[in-house]
Parts: structure tokens; sequence; C-alpha cells
């Protein structure tokens, strides 16, 4: 009976074993097997890329360093919206150097005024040095202003530039995109009207006032334009070859815009509406009798 309970134990132990090897062989199969299709697979894309490199070479075409002499085809790539994007997010950047410009230069400006508001300048004894020296203080301050000014309508030119390069129709309609073009032409034409660049106000004042109903109701803009054309009115006017028809087109766009921004102010029953269109009229009025004397 012991001899046959060995024998049992025998036979257990050696199908153990059996099995175990057989476990083992299986997935060491399984293994050789996924090694076998990843090796596949590599060789399948390397083949890929051969097969590519190949199509490409076998053209002859070499891109790399080609530049389109007729661009009509490149252009459509600014419609694409990841373009527009770039050139919005450049047109605020060179907004917002132009801002902190201006914005550091009022900031020294009033350091400057509480200092020298704090001096007690004993060694003041005329009248005469006191003015001096306030004078010298302006000069100071107007010197920082210009220089600033004159920096940040740089800025404010390039942003405006990006921003005309944008195409998408998408872009160029949302709500983002136009207050942006909005408070831009605003800071770029009060900014440059202080350096009496009048001119290059005017047109983007024309662009602004038809951005939307809100900027085509806003009395500053009207304001600005109509100091803006009453300046071209007067230049036009010294300038010997200028045309009459030319400097009255000036000054009926400048009285124009003196109304409208009268209106939005006071309103067209108020009395400064209908002083200042009877001061229209006079001019208008002056302004055919001379026309008709010179054609006489």
């Amino acid at each position: 009976m012991k001899k046959f309970n060995k024998t049992i134990k025998l036979l257990l132990t050696a199908s153990a074993m059996v099995l175990a090897l057989f476990f083992c062989i299986d997935a060491s199969a399984q293994v050789a097997e996924k090694k076998e299709a990843v090796k596949e697979t590599a060789t399948k894309d390397a083949v890929k890329k051969d097969d590519k490199k190949i199509d490409a070479d076998s053209t002859g075409w070499r891109t790399k360093d080609f530049h389109p002499y007729v661009k009509a085809i490149n252009e459509l790539e600014k419609l694409n919206e990841d373009f527009s994007k770039n050139l919005f997010k450049l047109a605020q950047d060179e907004y917002s150097t132009g801002k902190d410009i201006l914005e550091d230069m009022e900031n020294e400006i009033s350091r400057f005024q509480l200092q020298n508001k704090s001096k007690k300048n004993l060694n003041e004894r005329w009248y005469w040095q006191e003015t001096d020296r306030k004078n010298q203080e302006q000069r100071y301050i107007a010197k920082k202003k210009q220089e600033a000014k004159m920096k940040a309508v740089t800025y404010f030119t390039k942003s405006i530039n990006f921003l005309d390069e944008i195409q998408s129709v998408d872009m160029r309609r949302n709500t983002q995109f136009v207050s942006f073009q909005s408070r831009l032409y605003q800071v770029y034409v009060s900014t440059n009207y202080d350096l009496n660049n009048f001119k290059p106000c005017i047109p983007i004042l024309e662009r602004y006032l038809n951005l939307n109903e809100i900027s085509k109701k806003d009395e500053w803009a009207y304001k600005y334009l109509a100091s803006c054309y009453g300046y071209m009115e007067a230049v036009l006017t010294k300038y010997k070859h200028a045309t009459e028809d030319e400097i009255m087109q000036y000054r009926n766009k400048k009285n124009r815009s003196m109304l409208q921004a009268v209106e939005l102010k006071y309103g067209q029953d108020s009395p400064h509406f209908k002083q200042l269109q009877e001061i229209v009229e006079q001019d208008e009025k002056k302004s055919e009798r001379i026309t008709d004397n010179n054609k006489k």
C-alpha cells in the first residue's frame, strides 16, 4: 500500500511538472508572437516612410526654399483661423506696449509734479525767478509727453496694420475683435491729435464711425473729426493750388461733424444746436458768396 501511494505521488508530481512546462512554453510562444508582431509593425512603418521618401524623390520637387512670385494662393492662408488669431495677438501686444508707454509717462509726470509741489524754493527772491522755474517745469512736462506719445503712436500704428491683415470674416465680426478695434482707434486718434498730426486721424475716425451703432453715436469722434476737417480746410485755404471745391468739401464735412457732436450731446431741440446751426448756415452762405465772386 505504501508503494502504491508513493507511485501516485510521483505521478502527480510529474503531471504538475509537465503542466508547468506546457504553460512556460505557451507563454514563451505568446511573447515571441508579440515581439514578431511589433517587429512586423515597425517594418511596415519603415516601409511606408521609405515609400513616401521614394515618392517625394521621384517627383523631383524641392520646395523647402520656394517663395511664390504670384502670391494669390498663399494669400488664402490669411483666411485660416490660426493665422488670424496670431495676427490678433500681435496687434494686442503692440497696443499694450503703446498704452504702457503712455501710463508710465503719466505716472512719471505725477511724481515730478508732486515733488515740485512739496519744494519750498526759498532761494527764489524775485517773481521772475518763480515764473522761470514754472516755465521750465512746463517745458519738461511737455517734452516728456511728446516723446512718450510719439513712441506710443508707432506701436498703435503697428497694431492697426496687424488688424488690417486679418481677413477672416468670423474673426472680424467677433465682439472681442470689434471692441478691441474700437479702443485701438480711440487711443490712436487722441494720441496722434495731441501731437498735431491731424490728417492721419481722419481715415481712422471715419473707420471708427462705421464700426457699429455705438461708435456711430460717439460725440467725441465727431468733435475730433470736426477739428481735423477744420485743419485741412485751413491748410487748403493757404495752399495756392487748392481748388474751391476741395476747400468746400472739408468745410462742409467740418460743419456736419460739429452739428452731429452738438446734437448727440444736447439734442436737436436744444439752444446749443440751434445756435450752432445758425453759425454753420452763415459760414456756408459766406462760402457761397466767395465762390460766386471767384466765378465772376
